[in-house]
């Protein structure tokens, strides 16, 4: 029996009912950020376009006349490029998604072609290539940077935080990949920590914290994360936590999304967003959050608020925070991407530094002094993207914001 082809009837109905409106693509986050002027770049190709290129190859090796006359397999040339814009030209978002008439979840229907690409048509791309070696990578150092794990323990050492290690606690940091390893994103771990010891939280971080799987998943493997949430699982549940919160959307979205689907089964603890937490804090008094002067705006993290729901609890705290915040173009569930999700860092790092520069210069044009997200992947971006502009700007995740200003 061959392989069974990655798409389940709703998204099979949904690749033959794409009406081609291309409303998706006067939306798309990346048209929205580098117009019609993509200038040393190649212009993305429309979502739309993706699903009817992609739609006829699959029925080219796969439909009724493939069954009965044999597979026709197209050139190489138009395999590669619905793989370049599947896999080069789409940060996974979700904006597309949004604005669909016909309410096709491009988000996931996206996920399953790339899926398809990685079983199916393993040797047929440079970028599919490279993804597989980022899982090989990922299954055997668990994290996505080829380190030796063991080094994921060690952003207390460098930042200062005071971590508690137990056996048995309330709540579990989900320290998560980029958070634990690169030197920028570990000031955000260790403003987690603070506010943690501040709010006098029974916490502890795992030790032996895997990559919650999240980059495989979203790239097309969702098979291979399987291991890495249920070792997470198994250690979270022996600690006997009644919460795991995170400040990564990526870790949000595989913690509460993806592995109670990998696994099959409910989790036995509640999984929290930081800003999640810090709101809780809010309403039972657990937390004075203090209040500043200064223009404040807000960046939406696609993982958080689109894809995962989290929108009213970042604003709630920045609103009681400042008397002057300040919602940019794009906010909420229209949030634009900041061009680093979907693996489009590591696979597209051009494109994806022109769009974070775009981006930030859409939050700078709210005139805010501090610009704010709750994501440390979008915080690396606007950093990077501030280096090639002397127009002074803070970038702060809102954990780091919270905890400079705790008392």
């Amino acid at each position: 029996m061959g392989k069974k082809l990655p798409f389940n009837v709703k998204q099979l109905i949904e690749m033959d009912g794409c009406s081609r409106c291309e409303i998706c693509t006067e939306n798309c986050s990346l048209y929205k950020l580098i117009g019609s002027n993509p200038h040393p770049l190649k212009l993305p190709t429309s979502c739309a376009v993706v699903i009817r290129g992609f739609r006829s190859l699959l029925r080219d090796r796969h439909g009724l006349k493939a069954k009965l006359l044999g597979s026709q397999n197209r050139s190489d040339e138009k395999i590669w490029n619905v793989a370049e814009s599947l896999f080069l030209h789409c940060s996974v978002c979700g904006r597309c998604s949004l604005y669909c008439p016909l309410s096709i979840d491009t988000t996931e229907l996206i996920i399953a072609m790339r899926e398809y690409y990685i079983d199916f048509l393993s040797n047929s791309h440079c970028s599919v290539e490279f993804i597989t070696m980022i899982y090989d990578l990922i299954e055997k150092h668990k994290n996505v940077f080829g380190i030796d794990n063991s080094m994921r323990a060690d952003w207390p050492l460098y930042t200062g935080a005071e971590v508690r290690v137990k056996n048995s606690a309330d709540t579990v940091y989900f320290v998560g990949c980029v958070s634990a390893f690169q030197g920028r994103a570990q000031d955000i771990a260790s403003a987690i920590s603070t506010i943690l010891n501040t709010a006098n939280e029974d916490w502890t971080v795992l030790e032996d914290e895997w990559c919650c799987g999240h980059p495989i998943t979203v790239s097309g493997g969702s098979k291979r994360a399987l291991e890495m949430a249920k070792h997470n699982i198994e250690l979270i549940e022996s600690i006997g936590a009644k919460r795991v919160v995170t400040g990564c959307p990526g870790c949000y979205l595989a913690l509460k999304n993806e592995w109670p689907k990998l696994t099959n089964r409910e989790l036995e603890f509640e999984v929290l967003h930081i800003t999640e937490l810090l709101n809780k804090y809010i309403e039972d008094g657990g937390l004075n959050i203090p209040k500043i002067e200064a223009d404040i705006t807000y960046h939406d993290p696609c993982e958080l608020g689109r894809l995962g729901g989290v929108i009213k609890e970042p604003r709630k705290i920045l609103k009681l925070m400042t008397d002057r915040f300040i919602e940019p173009v794009g906010s909420g569930i229209e949030g634009i991407c900041c061009g680093s999700g979907g693996l489009l860092k590591a696979l597209n790092p051009t494109l994806n530094e022109q769009l974070g520069v775009k981006r930030l210069d859409m939050l700078r044009n709210t005139g805010a002094k501090i610009i704010v997200s709750a994501c440390p992947t979008c915080i690396q971006a606007f950093e990077q993207a501030a280096r090639v502009s002397s127009n002074h700007v803070r970038i702060m995740d809102i954990a780091e914001l919270i905890a400079e200003n705790l008392s």
